[in-house]
């Protein structure tokens, strides 16, 4: 269901319970108002009654049988019947005060207010009695007057809500849609949107409650652009770097199968048996780094113990070092001091180590020293080899970028920018610098604290 839909279905719920609820305390209170208006105007009138009744001829009193018709005239809509008036004498004869009066019961034992039926009908009474002359007074209203004020009274006020209630609701339910016509507005420019569309929506006429869920979309559409744009350049990029050693394999292979001299097809199968591990090579690292591209975090944090850490990058390097007769040196800091602080993925950084010195040792000539040296406040990776000009330093860790320096050896520039990207899921940064002293020289890699 949408929002629209139980927006609506809450308001014609709501409305007509709460205008039911309204009519029944402004019952209650009409109720309460008019019975108190009405038992006061009656005690007010036996209280009158009791102050005359002393001065009617009590010879003459008894003898009537029919009050004298007094009132004349237009009597206008006054309910004459629905009022009574008694009286009695200390012997309890009646004073034939009132036609109606007639009809209320003298009821000895009864004081105040009570409520009876005289001929089918609810009457309201009030009783008062003088104990020093003995005589009884009784007031009588019929409760049918004041329930049809009480009626009279409600009907006033229910029958303009009554006829305003659909208005009301049409109208709540047209200001609900023109509320959210912003984000109906909202959903079509997303929906008409292209996948690596970047511009971000517009935030005119957008409700304040939708302003943090638009900056929350605009972020989102910029990372998925990012996202498509990485893949994009990925696929362009390794489609690029693999046209090259297909193309060696394939010229290598017809060589294989074609050529008539047997040093010259062996020498070509072992070419392609290169380039297959040169090619499997490039893949692995593609998919790793197209893996750490998106990981937004690290799957588990623990604090890092560097020298298993350094062990397992040295072993996954140690055939390429005898091949290149490169040795490698591990440097600790001082007794009682720990080696960069870190806590992390053991798995990604020795990948990330690993690929540091994979670079060092392939550019290293042979019988070079490389040595990663642990210190608190960083790491360090040397190599022998020719260094890297100042204008290219910048460019290291660029995907599918080599240095002219080191051509002659196999890569496809994508070690170091898969390091770099373990180093920042992990608050690091790697710096390049070229490094020279009396023993050598070379390219030094140094892992710090990011900031």
């Amino acid at each position: 269901m949408t929002l629209q839909r139980r927006l609506i279905l809450a308001v014609l719920i709501a409305a007509p319970v709460v205008w039911l609820l309204t009519i029944g305390m402004t019952y209650v209170r009409a109720r309460h108002e008019i019975n108190e208006l009405y038992d006061t105007d009656m005690v007010r009138m036996a209280l009158q009654m009791h102050s005359v009744v002393p001065l009617v001829d009590v010879a003459a009193a008894p003898s009537r049988t029919r009050l004298p018709q007094l009132v004349e005239g237009d009597q206008g809509d006054a309910g004459l019947g629905d009022l009574a008036i008694a009286a009695w004498l200390p012997d309890g004869k009646p004073l034939h005060l009132d036609p109606e009066g007639d009809l209320l019961p003298r009821a000895p034992g009864v004081k105040g207010f009570t409520d009876i039926t005289i001929n089918k009908e609810p009457w309201r009474l009030y009783y008062l009695d003088d104990p020093d002359t003995g005589w009884r007074v009784c007031v009588g209203q019929q409760l049918g007057e004041r329930n049809e004020l009480i009626l009279s009274y409600i009907a006033a006020q229910v029958l303009p809500w009554a006829a305003g209630l659909p208005v009301l609701i049409g109208l709540l339910i047209w200001f609900m849609r023109r509320a959210l016509a912003p984000m109906r507005a909202l959903s079509a420019d997303i929906e008409g949107r292209t996948p690596d569309d970047r511009r971000p929506l517009s935030l005119e006429a957008v409700p304040g409650e939708l302003v943090p869920l638009v900056h929350a979309t605009n972020r989102l559409l910029a990372r998925v652009s990012d996202s498509i744009e990485h893949e994009r350049r990925l696929t362009a990029d390794a489609a690029h770097e693999m046209r090259t050693p297909l193309a060696a394999l394939k010229a290598q292979w017809e060589i294989a199968e074609r050529s008539p001299d047997e040093a010259e097809r062996a020498q070509a199968r072992a070419n392609v048996a290169t380039g297959i591990d040169r090619i499997g090579r490039l893949v692995s690292q593609l998919l790793t780094l197209s893996r750490l591209e998106d990981a937004s975090g690290l799957p588990s944090r623990q604090p890092v113990n560097w020298v298993p850490v350094a062990q397992q990058a040295l072993s996954d390097c140690l055939g390429l070092a005898r091949q290149k007769q490169v040795d490698v040196e591990l440097e600790w800091p001082a007794q009682g001091q720990a080696p960069l602080p870190v806590a992390g993925d053991t798995n990604l950084l020795s990948l990330m180590l690993r690929n540091l010195l994979d670079n060092a040792i392939r550019y290293s000539p042979p019988d070079a020293l490389v040595t990663i040296d642990f210190q608190p406040d960083g790491i360090t990776v040397r190599d022998q080899g020719p260094g890297v000009a100042p204008d290219v330093l910048a460019r290291l860790g660029d995907r599918f970028f080599r240095c002219s320096t080191g051509q002659r050896e196999q890569g496809h520039g994508l070690g170091i920018s898969i390091a770099q990207r373990v180093a920042r899921l992990h608050g690091l940064e790697i710096a390049f610098s070229n490094w020279s002293d009396g023993a050598g020289k070379g390219l030094a890699v140094r892992i710090v604290r990011s900031g």
